[in-house]
């Protein structure tokens, strides 16, 4: 999504969020991926706040778990120097002389990306596995309707299904199966996948994908060993 900073109208982004996932990113903007981003995200389910600019570069998590599959409604605003979150209509974070306006750009139009970065995940101040499996709703960005890219396909998958526990599964995560009658369990995870003769990066899949919906393992099995299942 891109935005005519001339023509913004509201300070303010909202949305309801619900997920499962305990990281990820839910949403990046730029005007300046090398010298003025803003990045919302969750590490071990908590709100997270990343930016960098001419006047702060921070890193600042706060707020309740959001990855308990329930819908949040989420506000990030900016209010003279300062930003504010809000999380289920409280303010769980104030951030103070870490905004300014954006004289001299050349180019006055600020970049969002929802669940992804604009740039590699290790430029961030503290990286994160970047993609987040969840939903959005009643989005609101900036007050104005957003340019989407052409490039970016509407995910099939809806939002408006229930979720509970087991929608999302955790790398290493148990699954039991109940089959004939007997029930079965199956604990694995993906390592060393091959596809056209390359190694294949899930996290780098999910992050580009809307139609996969999985999660590679973080760390080796810790046997010593590279299986695959």
């Amino acid at each position: 999504m891109t935005f005519n900073v001339t023509k913004i109208t509201k300070t303010s982004s909202s949305f309801e969020l619900r997920t499962w996932d305990p990281e990820g990113v839910i949403f990046y903007g730029d005007t300046n991926p090398n010298d003025d981003w803003f990045m919302l995200g969750l590490r071990d389910g908590r709100p997270e706040i990343q930016l960098h600019n001419h006047w702060a570069q921070l890193t600042v998590g706060a707020g309740p778990r959001l990855d308990d599959g329930r819908w949040h409604q989420v506000e990030v605003k900016t209010d003279g120097d300062s930003v504010l979150l809000g999380v289920d209509g409280e303010e769980v974070l104030r951030l103070r002389q870490v905004s300014g306006p954006p004289a001299g750009k050349a180019q006055p139009v600020i970049k969002i990306a929802l669940g992804g970065l604009l740039f590699p995940p290790s430029n961030l101040r503290l990286p994160l596995v970047p993609a987040l499996d969840g939903c959005l709703r009643h989005d609101v960005w900036l007050g104005q309707r957003a340019q989407s890219s052409a490039s970016i396909r509407t995910s099939t998958r809806s939002c408006a299904v229930e979720s509970q526990p087991g929608v999302f599964f955790p790398p290493g995560a148990h699954a039991e199966f109940s089959l004939q009658g007997e029930v079965s369990s199956a604990s694995f995870c993906l390592n060393g996948l091959w596809a056209q003769g390359q190694r294949l990066d899930v996290d780098q899949a999910l992050s580009r994908s809307q139609d996969i919906w999985t999660h590679s393992c973080p760390q080796s099995l810790g046997n010593g060993t590279d299986t695959s299942h």
